[in-house]
């Protein structure tokens, strides 16, 4: 995390120095004749240079440059983790990297951070963007603005051993469901499906942040009696947590949830999400969007599952 935060910093720092430097060039432009006329070729190919990059750099009506606070995920291969070096990295990093290139109004920095932590920043104006792969929910939908562009498929199912004979949440009545954070989808989802059947409710299990070995943990040990997950993380578990080389856990029955992602933000953050929906579209209709997907996940996550 402290890697992390130093290049933020150092970000930070190289954009306010950029701005100092278009700020001088601008200044020395507006210098007397005699002045300009004094002007070494070398400082006149200077300044022409640094009027340049400012134009180039800035598309906002001041001409500066606003720095955007993105935050995101920590635990969640190949989404949105931090590998072996403590380095911010996944498919959502690298998306919003691609976001970043095509806004010159905008300068991004990254915070990291557990995924409940994220709509609690968003909430207290820490950052300015949510990204997680969040899923639709009308919970949701009163309280944040979401993105207009979709940017991957999200279909959740039930997850349970594979010698299970679960094949539904009314199979699972008093059971214990791991469902991820208090504010995921899948909580929000089975805490309404328990509102909506009294005497079938499951126990939710909820986690601020929880990794994929602890999940996989919790269905070998019988802890839990089932989880919730999209078919691309089943498959993942079995290959990276099976014992014996075979699959110990399978998807089963009707979706729980059958959405897409989006980004989230304050409700008043109009202008960048429309800035931001622009830039997502390209990246769709020019092959980006699923490049990344493919190089991140295997497959392309924003075609349909």
């Amino acid at each position: 995390m402290k890697k992390l935060q130093a290049i933020k910093f150092i970000t930070a720092g190289a954009a306010t120095m950029a701005m100092m430097a278009a700020l001088t060039g601008c200044q020395s432009s507006a210098g007397t004749g005699a002045q300009a006329a004094n002007t070494t070729e070398t400082e006149a190919k200077d300044e022409v240079e640094v009027k340049d990059e400012a134009t180039a750099t800035s598309d906002s009506a001041d001409g500066e440059v606003k720095t955007v606070i993105v935050g995101s995920g920590i635990n969640y291969n190949p989404f949105c983790y931090l590998d072996e070096n403590g380095e911010a990295v996944g498919y959502e990093y690298d998306v919003l990297a691609k976001i970043d290139e095509l806004l010159p109004q905008y300068e991004f920095e990254y915070q990291s951070m557990a995924f409940d932590q994220l709509v609690l920043s968003l909430e207290a104006g820490k950052i300015d963007i949510a990204a997680h792969q969040y899923e639709y929910t009308d919970e949701r939908a009163e309280k944040y603005l979401f993105s207009g562009e979709t940017y991957t498929s999200y279909i959740t199912y039930l997850a349970v051993p594979v010698d299970s004979d679960v094949d539904s949440l009314e199979d699972l009545a008093g059971q214990k469901i791991r469902t991820g954070g208090r504010t995921s989808a899948t909580t929000q989802i089975l805490t309404k499906w328990n509102e909506e059947h009294p005497g079938q409710e499951v126990e939710l299990v909820t986690a601020e942040s929880s990794s994929d070995e602890e999940a996989a943990a919790a269905i070998k040990s019988g802890a839990a009696a089932a989880t919730v997950l999209k078919k691309s993380d089943v498959i993942k578990l079995n290959t990276n947590f099976s014992d014996d080389g075979k699959d110990f856990i399978k998807s089963v029955g009707e979706p729980i949830n059958n959405s897409k992602t989006y980004y989230l933000y304050r409700k008043d953050e109009t202008e960048l999400q429309e800035a931001i929906d622009g830039a997502l579209k390209q990246l769709k209709e020019d092959g980006t969007l699923s490049e990344l997907a493919i190089k991140w996940v295997g497959y392309d996550v924003t075609e349909e599952e």
